[in-house]
């Protein structure tokens, strides 16, 4: 009797025994670690032919750049034209006009090209002296006195003089080259006191500049102010008139006589009368390309 009661209890006993056991929950799993994506190393641009100039390397001339050939296509191209190895601000496009501040100068144009997924390449042109506009066909020795009283630096004027007709905008574009000396020459440049201009010719002025014979006569009062008209006139400077001055009174020595304004708003000649008036022309320190043919040296 004992044993039927207490079967079902051992039968219950062993089916709870035999029962699997419940998780808890699921077993957190760690993240696999992710290797860093590598990046692609840029490709390399091949230089099939390297940048080159063209044109003719004289001041006033206008230089163009060819880009080179290279190894892939679709490429951005900068370019740099450099003076004597150094950037030039502001040449930054595919030609390039010569100024002449170039004159004496070595030029190049340096080529970067670009794209992305390769190496960023840049290729020079070889490099070029840059001359005058015309190469030397007459040296003009010339001396340097004054006249008067000094009231300026005859220093100043001495150097200013010098850098003037050697200047490449000036007579040096005839291709005259003028060499100072200590005294003699064949033009004499002088710096004179105002009342000192009038004891070369009665032609002359207190008020002006003039040249007689070898005499080149620069009025200290013009050089040390300019004049008027010259100071009215917008964008003017004394250096202008500076240039101008010497520029006009030498151009007489090399032969020319007075010229006048060819039309309104252009440039007017650098032997018209500038420091009276320019006659509806601008004013313009330099001899134009049609004066540089001059009568002494023909």
């Amino acid at each position: 009797m004992l044993a039927r009661l207490l079967l079902p209890l051992v039968l219950a006993v062993g089916l709870l025994s035999a029962a699997p056991a419940q998780a808890a929950g699921p077993t957190p799993v760690a993240p696999a670690a992710v290797a860093p994506t590598s990046q692609p190393a840029p490709q390399r641009i091949v230089v099939l032919e390297n940048p080159k100039v063209k044109g003719t390397h004289r001041f006033g001339k206008t230089l163009t750049r060819s880009v080179g050939r290279y190894s892939v296509g679709g490429l951005k191209i900068r370019t740099q034209w450099l003076r004597n190895g150094k950037p030039i601000k502001g040449a930054n496009r595919w030609k390039y006009r010569l100024k002449a501040q170039d004159v004496g100068s070595t030029l190049r144009v340096r080529v970067t090209v670009s794209r992305p997924g390769y190496t960023t390449v840049s290729r020079r042109s070889p490099w070029r002296k840059v001359k005058h506009v015309r190469d030397v066909r007459r040296t003009v020795k010339y001396s340097i006195v004054t006249n008067g009283k000094m009231t300026t630096s005859v220093k100043t004027f001495k150097r200013q003089v010098a850098e003037i007709l050697d200047d490449p905008r000036g007579w040096r574009a005839a291709g005259i080259r003028f060499k100072r000396v200590k005294s003699g020459g064949s033009m004499t440049i002088v710096l004179a006191q105002a009342s000192r201009v009038p004891t070369y010719s009665s032609a002359c002025s207190s008020t002006w500049s003039c040249r007689v014979g070898r005499h080149v006569i620069i009025n200290q009062e013009r050089w040390k102010h300019a004049s008027p008209a010259w100071n009215a006139a917008k964008g003017t400077t004394l250096l202008g008139y500076r240039h101008m001055v010497v520029n006009h009174e030498t151009g007489h020595w090399l032969g020319w006589h007075h010229k006048s304004c060819g039309g309104k708003g252009q440039k007017a000649p650098v032997m018209m009368q500038q420091s009276k008036g320019r006659g509806g022309c601008t004013f313009n320190p330099w001899p134009k390309p049609s004066e540089r043919n001059v009568p002494r040296y023909r």
